[in-house]
């Protein structure tokens, strides 16, 4: 439990390899540098008395998030709902990067210019790969950890049917008039 709220209280600053996620042919985007990010997990909420909205894994650059936060931008953090995330696992060498690869549904590019073994990769349900590189292997290996025992939690609660459990930890208690389009909740 205590994992869980570590992760739910975290954000991480990371590399995201946007030319693997995107998986594009296109020669200009090969040579596209990772974009440094912030990484976090948003608690879901109730957006009417019917309707909730899932935890998600969210991604932004820290500027835009700042800007979004403050009401200055439209533009919305990256996110893939914690219940469609397959896999989280890290990547030490070329062999793990080629193994990884064969799991997934999108064809398999080159291994980043990276430092190897600091990246980890989240697969989602849909088919997409998300690879992000921590500051050193224990940073990595740390997130790995939390991310694996946070949505491990959310989907043992929800397949033994523990809702309630479930929702005091994963979601917060108030509902947010308008949702993620509306005024921002306080977290």
């Amino acid at each position: 439990h205590k994992h869980v709220q570590e992760a739910l209280n975290s954000k991480w600053k990371l590399q995201w390899h946007v030319n693997i996620t995107q998986n594009s042919n296109s020669p200009n985007q090969n040579h596209m540098p990772p974009i440094m990010c912030d990484l976090w997990i948003e608690r879901g909420y109730r957006h009417s008395r019917t309707e909730i909205v899932e935890p998600k894994l969210m991604w932004s650059q820290p500027n835009l998030h700042e800007k979004r936060r403050m009401g200055g931008s439209t533009i919305r953090p990256y996110r893939v709902s914690l219940f469609a995330v397959r896999r989280i696992f890290q990547v030490d060498t070329c062999e793990d990067w080629e193994k990884m690869n064969k799991g997934s549904q999108m064809k398999a590019p080159p291994m980043p210019i990276a430092k190897p073994n600091c990246l980890l990769v989240v697969r989602s349900s849909l088919g997409a790969d998300y690879l992000f590189e921590a500051s050193c292997p224990e940073e990595r290996d740390h997130i790995v950890h939390l991310l694996k025992m946070t949505t491990a939690r959310l989907v043992s609660h929800a397949v033994v049917g523990n809702g309630d459990l479930m929702v005091e930890e994963f979601f917060n208690e108030e509902y947010v008039a308008g949702g993620l389009d509306g005024p921002l909740h306080n977290r």
